[in-house]
């Protein structure tokens, strides 16, 4: 053996022996959590969960990390990797939150009903055609004109063109212009997305630059705090979509971190489970989401996601949200009935921790609902608002007719209260799921003797026994599990965004939610369910027998969604269009490229087939990933003509490449 290749062979064998670590980040809705993974053997060194800052995430974040550092398993030094999944954007469009931004239309009028969140608007003349072609010649003078008048008041400008996503040349030509007169940044509608409809298009090209001063400061703060702790990776950020982006597009593109916290769980439960296909249902402390995975990846919703009001063209994963988590709140309801949710409230168990003398005041009055006032609200509130939520600050926990005796000067009305708790400036104890976790002993991380008090209290108010309430609970809980199940399976399996009455009856009896007289119904699931969340091991295994079907709880299923922030993949969208001509053949209309007529109509869709492929694939790669599949997805438009004869209109065209990020492709093989 020559000299040369035994110093090659010492090289690798030390590379194997040294860990390669993965440090994955979910900063969510209630808690930030935390894990550090060996990326060679799969196993889990460090994991940690931390009350989530909503008021600064880069608190919440820094100290997940701090306690993950604490375990002293790992060498920071070692970390290569870093996946990281934030509610932020969503958050922020949510509370009207952002950058100032000015739009610049190419080629269109708004109609009377279109609200955009732009600080200035400025429509000049352009754009094109449906088939790509030049509507009219781009008014160079008034995007001038209208740079000048906007650009003291904006933090970016944004440019919609008319038909951009068949052909973006008035987008790119309009940024160019702009960027030569000033250094603000300039968002093409185009790069966010081919669908068309120009509302939508420059909504979602609006809502991303709103995003880009928040989303920068978060990435830069990241980066500060990774480097403080000498760690040196690679960062990669969880789309919507379940899939990962760089930094560096992260940074321009961050409105397609929207829905990041659920692609991290749907990506997280697949891995665990190692199931590529799987439903992944994930008991959160407000929510439960259900996702359906087909050959690793979450199926994308068609119309993207919509943000409050805010129809945008993210995409973003195909997720049934259930109001139903560990902070629900349980209560007594008719007819020997148990209600749970849709309204968070705080589990006694917890706010004991806050709150000590909560246990006498159970013992006192009988009940499990006490007011506690929210401390990140309490500065927005303003006179009468401000002194009652103040007086139930120095006073919590209090009861409802508490506040309103010792206040009837302040509170009016009783709209008051409700208003000042649907703002979160006041919210409630009350009975919930981690609180019957904490009475039967499967989770405790707060006081357990609160918990048996208010279960006490609500199966009194019922007329039954406290171990009669809470399996009634329990029930219920599993039984809207099931029905949420299987009413995900239908909606995916037809296409279907509503059920009818009569199909909620079926599932609500299949899931034991309810029965049918005539007719026993009984559900087989083909697939496995895979549960993440601090509740899924209470209540998911019930599902077994209840749907016929395998459940998982994998290890580590409490942090699943930090582990998914780091075993995602990148993906990368494509769209290319075939419409026919009147004097005949049929014309391929692609982005970037020029159109190209085809005599026949099987050989116009393979090149089309053919430039979607390597136009995903080079966006891809781009972004970052190696070992690129690609899946083609062809969809048919038609119209019935005078003699009701069904006739091709046009025919789009879709590729999505995906890929294993660079940096992490030798890793998680299988």
């Amino acid at each position: 053996m020559s000299q040369g290749i035994a110093l090659a062979l010492t090289m690798a064998e030390q590379a194997a022996s040294e860990q390669t670590l993965g440090l994955g980040i979910d900063a969510g809705g209630s808690y930030t959590d935390g894990v550090v993974m060996d990326m060679r053997t799969r196993e889990v060194l460090a994991r940690a969960k931390t009350p989530t800052t909503h008021e600064d995430l880069i608190i919440g974040l820094m100290q997940t990390l701090e306690e993950l550092l604490s375990r002293r398993s790992f060498d920071p030094r070692d970390v290569r990797f870093v996946g990281l999944s934030t509610t932020l954007a969503t958050n922020s469009i949510l509370e009207g939150r952002g950058g100032k931004v000015g739009l610049i239309g190419i080629g269109w009028q708004p109609d009377k009903d279109w609200k955009f969140d732009s600080v200035a608007n400025v429509f000049v003349g352009g754009g094109h055609d449906v088939n790509g072609r030049v509507d009219q010649g781009l008014d160079e003078k008034g995007i001038l004109e209208g740079l000048q008048s906007m650009r003291r008041k904006v933090d970016a400008i944004v440019v919609s063109g008319r038909f951009s996503c068949f052909n973006p040349a008035h987008e790119e030509r309009a940024r160019n212009l702009i960027r030569k007169e000033c250094e603000l940044p300039v968002v093409a509608a185009h790069e966010l997305s081919t669908d068309l409809g120009v509302y939508e298009r420059t909504n979602t090209a609006i809502l991303n630059g709103r995003l880009l001063p928040i989303i920068n400061d978060f990435l830069e703060d990241v980066s500060f705090m990774l480097r403080k702790q000498h760690i040196d990776a690679k960062i990669m950020v969880l789309k919507g979509d379940g899939t990962m982006m760089g930094m560096e597009t992260a940074r321009l593109k961050p409105v397609e971190t929207i829905m990041s916290g659920p692609a991290a769980s749907a990506m997280g439960g697949r891995f665990l489970a190692d199931k590529d296909n799987c439903l992944v249902v994930d008991m959160g402390s407000t929510s439960t989401d259900i996702a359906y995975l087909r050959r690793g990846l979450p199926r994308v919703s068609d119309e993207g996601a919509v943000i409050g009001d805010r129809k945008t063209m993210v995409k973003s994963m195909d997720v049934l949200t259930l109001a139903l988590g560990g902070d629900s709140h349980i209560r007594r309801g008719k007819n020997d009935f148990v209600d749970i949710g849709p309204r968070r409230v705080v589990p006694l168990a917890m706010a004991a921790l806050q709150y000590p003398d909560l246990r006498q005041r159970l013992r006192e009055t009988k009940s499990s609902t006490f007011l506690l006032p929210h401390s990140s609200r309490a500065t927005t509130l303003e006179g009468r608002d401000a002194e009652l939520m103040l007086w139930i600050r120095d006073n919590a926990p209090c009861t409802r007719e508490e506040a309103y005796n010792a206040n009837r000067d302040i509170v009016m009305s009783r709209n008051i209260m409700d208003r000042l708790i649907a703002f979160g400036s006041i919210i409630e104890t009350g009975l919930t799921p981690t609180d019957l976790m904490h009475v039967d002993g499967s989770f405790v991380s707060g006081d357990v003797e609160c918990s048996c008090l208010g279960l006490m209290a609500e199966a009194s108010l019922a007329s039954m026994t406290p171990d009669q309430f809470r399996l009634k609970a329990i029930h219920r809980i599993v039984s809207m599990l099931g029905e949420g199940i299987l009413r995900k399976i239908i909606m995916d399996e037809t296409g279907a965004k509503e059920d009818g009455k009569s199909i909620r009856k079926i599932l609500q009896a299949a899931s034991g939610n309810g029965f049918m007289d005539i007719m026993d119904i009984q559900a087989r699931v083909n697939i496995p369910v895979v549960g993440l969340g601090g509740p899924a091991h209470l209540f998911l295994p019930s599902l077994e027998d209840r749907l016929d079907v395998e459940v998982i709880l994998p290890m580590d299923h409490e942090v699943g969604n930090a582990i998914g922030t780091i075993c995602s993949k990148v993906s990368e969208y494509s769209s290319v269009q075939v419409r026919p001509l009147k004097e005949g053949g049929y014309e391929v209309i692609a982005a970037h490229r020029p159109h190209q007529k085809v005599q026949r109509l099987h050989d116009a869709i393979d090149l089309a087939k053919d430039i979607a492929k390597d136009d995903a694939i080079r966006r891809a790669v781009q972004a970052g990933a190696v070992n690129v599949e690609v899946e083609i997805d062809v969809d048919e438009k038609q119209f019935s003509d005078a003699q009701g004869i069904r006739m091709v209109e046009w025919i789009e065209v879709k590729a999505r490449a995906t890929g294993d990020p660079m940096g992490r492709y030798q890793f998680f093989e299988r």
